[in-house]
């Protein structure tokens, strides 16, 4: 269970973002960064800080000197212009007391050595502003940040859509296509409404294509709204010829073929034409009505930015 970091946050100056177990701020002009980790039982230590030097390795020396120095900081890494030291939560000393005295000590070795505060990322030394990634502050550059949320945005991606095979997706909304016409016409035989046949075949074929085949683009879309209207079409028009079979066969013998070639004449009288497009048109909208927030979340993954949260003081 993580400890309550507000007595340290005070002390230090610093401000406590609770949900994330994490202390941040600026100390003695350098951004500090506190984060406990109560699942590994562990802290990690950040102060962002660039040399003055184009090669520097007294910083690194400094932390190893630190770690050696106190058995409960188990790493010390420079790296990225961070300074960071993973200290233990489960040993003797007293932890606050510990955490002060190396943040305390790093910055005066910074300050000796005319460290600079920076970004994180590139070393820039100005337009730089703290943000919360991955659950640590980090200060970054306008660009460096923009890089960050790219990243991110990419990693939300990749774990949304983990399999990328267009074959496999559309041979499996093909299978679905043709499970639907079958179910479809089963329910009407039965003397049922089909309209949810339809939407279930929607919402199931934009999600195994999603699932199997990806991010949906424009040119998948298109066919995929091609191809439900088609097995619309297809459903309503065998459901008339059942219809008509059923009627015609009463009085004389005749093919499903006959009866398919007869539709054109069939809807020569107004009033069967009238009945035709209304079915056509509910079956339609509901098939309509069922894509549209699929294609809302299909737009939604287009736009998906992951943004980093801003941990700038407000302002007054």
């Amino acid at each position: 269970m993580a400890r309550d970091l507000t007595p340290l946050a005070k002390k230090l100056g610093m401000r406590y973002y609770e949900e994330e177990n994490l202390l941040f701020g600026i100390v003695s002009g350098y951004e500090c960064a506190l984060r406990e980790q109560p699942g590994k039982k562990m802290m990690m230590l950040h102060v962002t800080a660039k040399s003055p030097r184009a090669e520097d390795e007294g910083m690194l020396a400094h932390l190893q000197s630190l770690k050696a120095e106190h058995e409960d900081v188990t790493a010390a890494v420079y790296e990225n212009f961070t300074a960071s030291l993973r200290i233990r939560t489960y040993g003797d000393a007293d932890l606050f007391e510990l955490i002060e005295q190396l943040l305390g000590s790093i910055i005066a070795y910074a300050k000796k050595e005319n460290y600079i505060p920076c970004c994180a990322g590139c070393g820039k030394t100005r337009d730089v502003h703290r943000y919360l990634l991955d659950g640590d502050a980090r200060a970054m550059c306008p660009a460096c940040r923009a890089k960050a949320e790219a990243e991110k945005t990419n990693s939300w991606v990749k774990k949304k859509f983990p399999q990328h095979n267009k074959i496999k997706g559309w041979l499996l909304v093909a299978v679905i296509l043709l499970i639907a016409m079958t179910v479809w016409v089963g329910v009407y035989v039965s003397g049922l409404s089909a309209t949810l046949v339809g939407v279930a075949m929607t919402v199931t074929c934009f999600y195994v294509y999603e699932h199997f085949a990806g991010r949906m683009k424009g040119g998948s879309i298109t066919v995929m709204l091609l191809l439900l209207l088609l097995t619309v079409f297809l459903c309503h028009n065998i459901c008339v010829c059942l219809e008509l079979a059923a009627v015609i066969g009463q009085t004389q013998q005749i093919t499903f073929l006959g009866v398919m070639l007869f539709i054109p004449e069939f809807l020569k009288d107004p009033t069967n034409l009238e009945v035709y497009l209304i079915q056509l048109g509910l079956a339609v909208l509901a098939v309509a009505l069922a894509a549209a927030p699929m294609l809302w979340l299909v737009w939604r993954s287009w736009h998906h930015k992951e943004r980093l949260e801003s941990l700038e003081e407000p302002a007054a």
